[in-house]
């Protein structure tokens, strides 16, 4: 086994991490700004309903019964803000689905490349591999949308058919449904997987187009699809475990002083980091999967010497040439 499938699975992805701080710290960096945005609106609304009031110290103290109503009645006295927090939020889910597309280039570029990352690098890649990955994206939505699409009809169709008539909390009704919901998952891990492999194939191929980058996905994957699919699983089930206890732990958290406070803003943007940190780890395990997958280069053949020209005769010698 060499190096490079040594490397290769989950543990490429811890190792990605150690490598790829910078580009964790760029990710959430990226994402608070999105955040600040799409709250800004939410300010002068947020000052006027709860600075300096009893419901303000609800809130802060994170009272069970009294800090939920208090939020509630905000949300319907102060709907014309909250109307426009939500309009700022869908564009700034826009932008975050635009940059998850733009910065894939810049990692499949530099990451588990076995040396320190460079910004400007990333930068390169990003602008380099920008309208393939666009492309890419396109095609996925085309290729899952449609797939998935067909199959929930399907199932649809199957539920009115055979379970519409049994009690909701009926064996075979819940055994289907989980039957779809695992289906489903299958179906968005595999045209999610060719999506990501697709865009890797820049990583040796700089010049390929998008629709030959799934061609060349399929075949990279081609056998190593239980192991992928497996990979694909560790880090979306590990990823959203820790999300929910990160969320678990702000939600619950009281903000009674100024310290307090300033850890609780620390820790909700903990919390916007574990998926920077979860994307740059499952695309480590994806790159040293497709770098191992690629035939190694063939080893440089030795240069033939060229045959050297014949030089100047020596001169004459006593013993070719004697006096006597």
């Amino acid at each position: 086994m060499n190096g490079r499938q040594r490397k290769s699975g989950i543990a490429a992805g811890f190792a990605a991490l150690r490598s790829g701080g910078s580009l964790v710290l760029l990710l959430t960096g990226f994402t608070v700004v999105l955040a600040v945005l799409a709250a800004a609106p939410l300010g002068p609304s947020l000052s006027d309903a709860f600075a300096g009031t009893l419901a303000g110290d609800h809130v802060v103290r994170n009272h069970p019964l009294f800090a939920p109503a208090d939020v509630l009645d905000f949300f319907r006295e102060k709907s014309p803000a909250v109307s426009g927090a939500d309009a700022a939020a869908r564009w700034a889910a826009l932008i975050a689905l635009l940059q998850q597309i733009l910065f894939a280039g810049g990692i499949v570029a530099v990451l588990g490349r076995g040396g320190p990352i460079a910004i400007p690098e990333f930068v390169a890649g990003v602008r380099r591999n920008s309208w393939h990955n666009v492309k890419c994206f396109l095609i996925f939505l085309l290729l899952a949308g449609v797939s998935l699409g067909a199959f929930l009809a399907a199932q649809r169709a199957v539920y009115k058919r055979v379970f519409e008539g049994l009690a909701p909390g009926a064996s075979p009704t819940l055994f289907f449904r989980i039957f779809v919901a695992l289906a489903a998952l299958f179906l968005y891990a595999f045209f999610s997987l060719l999506h990501d492999f697709a865009r890797a194939a820049r990583r040796s191929l700089p010049d390929i187009g998008a629709w030959r980058a799934y061609g060349h996905a399929r075949r990279t994957l081609s056998g190593r699809w239980p192991r992928t699919l497996g990979i694909f699983l560790f880090w979306l089930l590990l990823g959203g475990a820790v999300l929910f206890l990160g969320i678990a732990a702000e939600w619950t958290a009281p903000a009674v002083t100024a310290l307090a406070i300033a850890l609780h803003i620390l820790l909700q943007i903990l919390v916007l980091a574990i998926r920077p940190v979860f994307r740059i780890a499952a695309w480590g395990s994806y790159l040293a999967l497709y770098d191992a997958a690629q035939p190694a280069p063939a080893p440089a053949e030795a240069p033939v010497p060229l045959p050297s020209e014949p030089g100047p005769p020596p001169p004459p010698t006593l013993e070719d040439h004697p006096l006597i």
